[in-house]
């Protein structure tokens, strides 16, 4: 009996969205290389009611399934917004309960270049959750540069904050390794640039 793997089933060469066949996500996403990442977005765009199976898996942070399906979820954000838009808020309600490195670092990116909501109490969540992990040294690097990346783009609505992101900059200057250190100053330098009328 010959059996086939995820990749021959998934192939380009298979026509990997048969819109006849059922997707299972977890089969999709049958390792953490690029090309498994890629072909998982692009079976999305393709049938998007799928799209719940990997943030579902995505939100329940367990081991390297929720890495695989958390960059799918940032990927689907960049690249099918509105695919992504109705998962948005629930994404943010979760934002302060994440624990999962993986999740955490794609849900922060995602922050960095999607519409931020209008609603106040989700910017004061967000803000919240971003000092705490970019404040925190045993945070991953990614992570606590993309909470700075979201504050200051909410420097942008809340002018008052910068005081209080540009010390943390200089607090992460003064006691991080060199590569977030040297990143952090950069930071620094340009918010102070750009308060130069």
């Amino acid at each position: 009996m010959v059996t086939r793997s995820p990749v021959s089933i998934f192939s380009p060469n298979h026509y990997l969205y048969s819109m006849t066949q059922e997707i299972n996500m977890e089969e999709v996403l049958f390792d953490s290389s690029r090309a498994a990442g890629d072909m998982a977005v692009e079976i999305i765009s393709r049938k998007p009611g799928v799209f719940g199976q990997a943030y579902a898996m995505c939100m329940a942070q367990q081991g390297k399934l929720a890495l695989r399906a958390a960059r799918v979820v940032q990927l689907v954000a960049e690249q099918h917004p509105e695919l992504f838009k109705p998962y948005y808020s629930d994404m943010l309600e979760s934002l302060p309960s994440l624990h999962h490195n993986a999740v955490k670092r794609s849900m922060l990116k995602i922050l960095t270049f999607f519409d931020l909501p209008e609603d106040e109490d989700q910017h004061g969540m967000i803000i919240d959750t971003c000092f705490r992990w970019m404040n925190d040294a045993g945070e991953e690097i990614a992570i606590r540069a993309y909470a700075a990346l979201v504050l200051k783009r909410m420097t942008g609505i809340y002018p008052e904050i910068t005081g209080e992101l540009m010390a943390a900059l200089q607090m992460t200057i003064d006691n991080a390794k060199d590569t977030l250190s040297n990143w952090a100053g950069k930071m620094l330098n340009d918010i102070r640039r750009e308060a130069i009328p």
